[in-house]
């Protein structure tokens, strides 16, 4: 989408597109959920209030993407937010607790010792984390850059977000398998 459209062509299709938006794919979350431990996908400023005795339904209020439909100053959804949560939100809650114990980062971890250090297993592990954590996600936000305007002028995602802040890897910390990754990795985390 970062090639080959006017600024006016992409405005149409994203208009379009209403009431999703970037965040809005239930088939995207549900790989989400399939892939990691919940922990993984939770706003980096909540994780340390969340453990595994809270609810699914206290872990899916503070999923990273919520932030993306929320106002900050009032705390309420967005219509955005509350019309994708009428559709999704129960077969989510379901999804979120069917997969809890059986997503990817787990059956990693019940593999044999040796197997979890076969080197290209690793390899694949840390190619999926960063192409669906950093590269999908900077190709995301550069088209947007490119077609929602300038700094001080950008145009409002569709979510209602502060896009450039919300979708930046380095801002989300968003990383399915931190174990697989040296400290100077995850500190860098989106910007290398």
């Amino acid at each position: 989408m970062a090639e080959g459209m006017e600024k006016e062509q992409y405005l149409k299709f994203r208009n379009t597109l209403t009431p999703a938006s970037g965040f809005q794919s239930a088939q995207y979350r549900k790989i989400e959920f399939a892939s990691t431990d919940l922990i993984n996908l939770i706003d980096a400023r909540y994780r340390d209030s969340i453990d595994q005795n809270s609810s699914f339904k206290n872990a899916y209020n503070h999923l990273y993407w919520q932030a993306a439909g929320k106002n900050y100053t009032t705390g309420q959804k967005s219509t955005l937010l509350n019309l994708f949560e009428k559709k999704y939100l129960g077969e989510f809650i379901d999804f979120m607790e069917d997969y809890n114990d059986i997503n990817l980062s787990r059956k990693f971890k019940e593999l044999p010792k040796d197997v979890q250090q076969n080197p290209s297993l690793i390899k694949a592990m840390r190619h999926y984390d960063y192409t669906v954590n950093v590269k999908w996600v900077m190709a995301h936000y550069n088209a947007a850059g490119k077609y929602l305007g300038g700094k001080e002028k950008d145009l409002e995602a569709t979510g209602g977000s502060s896009w450039r802040k919300y979708m930046h890897p380095k801002y989300q910390r968003r990383i399915f398998y931190p174990y697989l990754w040296s400290e100077e990795e995850l500190k860098n985390w989106g910007t290398f």
